[in-house]
């Protein structure tokens, strides 16, 4: 059964961990051995809907990217999925010259972004 499944990526846009992700299957050209599932941040509707789901199936707080690696096995640590993913397919992710781009330049840089927002967005929520 599990041998003919397809994994399921949730990705959240503008996400800078699901961009990581998606940088690595494809630098290792992999995309097409998961099926995306693309939410738009800007669609409070389909998060909704997507969160509330990955809930329910994870039975914790969604969390973004969150894989579907067999059916009712999820994952939403995106260094622990490349790594399953790199294992898996035999690809050593630090021989990936743009994810190792990504991850020393680019990253660390949105993730303080991300994480400001985020801090910022509960200051506004607390504030109301």
């Amino acid at each position: 059964m599990t041998e003919n499944f397809t994994p399921k990526a949730y990705l959240k846009s503008s996400c800078p961990f699901c961009f990581k992700l998606v940088m690595f299957l494809a630098e290792a050209k992999l995309m097409e051995k998961v099926e995306i599932i693309r939410i738009e941040s800007s669609d409070e509707a389909a998060l909704s809907h997507y969160r509330d789901q990955l809930q329910k199936a994870t039975g914790k707080a969604a969390s973004f990217p969150t894989v579907e690696l067999s059916p009712g096995k999820f994952s939403s640590d995106s260094d622990g999925l490349i790594n399953y993913f790199g294992e898996k397919y035999e690809v050593v992710p630090s021989s990936l010259p743009g994810l190792a781009y990504y991850k020393d330049n680019l990253f660390p840089a949105y993730l303080a972004n991300f994480r400001e927002l985020k801090a910022l967005r509960a200051e506004a929520t607390s504030a109301k």
